[in-house]
């Protein structure tokens, strides 16, 4: 049997799709066919920086597959109570997150003001660019 083949954009998608969808890798694994979870793990470490992972992977809307079925049933709008508990659910969501931001960023602040009154104090600490001979 021979071994099947994937395009780099696919295996994107899938590593995409687990990382978004919750499921386990043994399941998406078996979805796509592959020969072992160890495939799906070496293609994220392949196809996905870190930082992708962590914000590119982590914003996306998951993955929907529709079926005939799916596309069949029509949705049905959302009543103006939900919309709005949703829009506030959001709302909280970003307050928390500007927070959050803030934090990061007076402590990356702190901590580099206290590496610059140490390096003051003769303690070498930053790595110095160039070429090391």
């Amino acid at each position: 049997m021979r071994r099947q083949r994937f395009s780099r954009a696919l295996k994107r998608s899938i590593c995409i799709e687990y990382m978004q969808s919750g499921k386990s890798r043994k399941e998406i694994a078996l979805k796509y066919n592959l020969p072992s979870v160890n495939t799906l793990a070496s293609w994220i470490n392949s196809c996905l920086s870190p930082l992708e992972i962590h914000e590119k992977c982590a914003s996306l809307q998951p993955v929907i597959i529709q079926t005939d079925e799916d596309m069949a049933k029509k949705e049905e709008p959302m009543d103006v109570l939900a919309m709005s508990a949703l829009i506030e659910a959001q709302r909280k969501q970003i307050e928390k997150l500007e927070k959050d931001l803030k934090y990061s960023r007076d402590k990356v602040l702190a901590l580099n003001t206290l590496i610059d009154i140490a390096e003051e104090h003769g303690a070498k600490i930053r790595k110095k660019g160039g070429v090391k001979q």
